[in-house]
């Protein structure tokens, strides 16, 4: 029974209701005054607690996507060194397809096998084209090998929209869209809550996007280290992970451009931290990012004891707003979203808009209100998908 299933959710919530209702049962026939009845009112009422508690977590894990397995929720500290040791698969495929689903269907991604593309950026429209695809689009399911890095990503989402599989587009290469989750998060969080392909397809449907490859993994190809997307010091290199390998190999893999000008990046919280951070320090890589509720200075992870190998300034040098006023800006394009009401991070958000000056370009979507949550974030991302759209071009 998987951590986010909707089975264990419910029995969760069942057993949590039914302690409650047996310590209503139980409560007159224990009413007496001996230690043993006062003790076993005690038990009870402490194991409903446990169960009810419990229900909430599991309950607000599946909502936000914190932990998508057992073994992630309990993963044991290692040294990242030697957990990057272990991430990299045996396949020597930059990125192995492992599911497909037609169409971005909410919660509906099959499980039925689909071989890697072998021929290369044309291949995939080979491979699994079809009326259904070149209507709605195939979602996949894929883990990206880092070929500098030896990380991967673990549990990933590539969505191809209809026109990648039509005739019409067959010489085109399109833009591609890194997203981000936040941390902790695994991709269910950008699929699921957050809907992004869903809400791209109909976007794209009704003439508002571009046809766009939207890449989406965790923000920690690493968890449950959080590395605030950086290149540990004689550690794992997760900044190269993402902003090399997982380009490269997305490049590699499928019919898409390979220009910076057809590439940007989206992420909520510290995914919108990376989506910054990464934009300005690979300007060669991409030339738009937004940042959904994002942070802009550098944070000091959990589960890593020294993500900046003791130097002070290598930790300035990955925080984007010190970036902006200590060195060169980049030709790049940011947009960063917060509310003005119920949000923490909207005022570092109006000090990094007004720390950007030319040749990079600031732009902002502030709501009246709104929360570090979901909800909030699905209010933001038609707005910043259609930015995003404007300034990306296929190759």
């Amino acid at each position: 029974m998987g951590l986010t299933s909707g089975t264990l959710i419910v029995t969760a919530i069942v057993v949590a209701a039914a302690s409650m209702a047996a310590i209503v049962w139980a409560w007159p026939r224990l009413a007496g005054q001996q230690l043993t009845h006062l003790a076993v009112r005690l038990g009870l009422i402490a194991v409903s607690q446990v169960l009810v508690i419990s229900a909430f977590l599991i309950w607000l894990n599946g909502y936000f996507s914190f932990y998508a397995s057992w073994s992630q929720l309990f993963g044991v500290r290692a040294a990242p060194r030697a957990v990057a040791a272990r991430q990299a698969p045996q396949s020597r495929k930059p990125v192995t397809i492992y599911a497909s689903q037609p169409g971005p269907l909410l919660g509906q991604r099959g499980p039925a096998p689909l071989a890697a593309p072998a021929g290369g950026a044309g291949a995939l429209p080979r491979n699994g084209s079809g009326p259904g695809a070149a209507v709605t689009g195939k979602l996949l399911q894929v883990t990206i090998r880092g070929e500098r890095t030896g990380l991967n990503s673990g549990p990933a989402d590539v969505y191809l929209p209809p026109q990648y599989f039509q005739p019409a587009y067959q010489r085109v290469r399109f833009p591609v869209v890194l997203a981000l989750t936040g941390y902790p998060g695994m991709v269910g969080g950008i699929v699921n809550r957050l809907q992004l392909p869903e809400v791209a397809a109909r976007l794209l449907a009704a003439h508002q996007i571009k046809p766009t490859v939207f890449v989406m993994l965790g923000v920690s190809p690493l968890m449950p280290l959080d590395t605030e997307c950086t290149d540990i010091p004689a550690g794992p290199q997760v900044e190269s992970f993402l902003a090399q390998d997982v380009t490269h190999a997305i490049q590699q893999s499928f019919r898409v451009t390979a220009s910076p000008a057809g590439w940007g990046t989206i992420g909520y919280s510290t995914g919108g931290y990376c989506a910054a951070k990464l934009a300005m320090m690979y300007p060669d890589r991409f030339s738009a990012a937004v940042s959904m509720a994002g942070y802009y200075q550098a944070l000091r992870g959990q589960y890593v004891p020294d993500l900046w190998g003791g130097s002070i300034g290598y930790k300035l040098e990955n925080s984007p707003i010190w970036r902006l006023e200590h060195l060169p800006a980049p030709p790049v394009s940011i947009l960063v979203t917060s509310s003005r009401v119920g949000e923490g991070s909207l005022r570092g958000t109006l000090a990094f808009l007004k720390a950007i000056h030319p040749p990079m370009r600031g732009y902002s979507l502030i709501i009246p209100q709104g929360g570090h949550n979901f909800h909030t974030w699905s209010r933001e991302l038609v707005p910043s998908l259609e930015w995003l759209s404007r300034r990306l071009t296929a190759g």
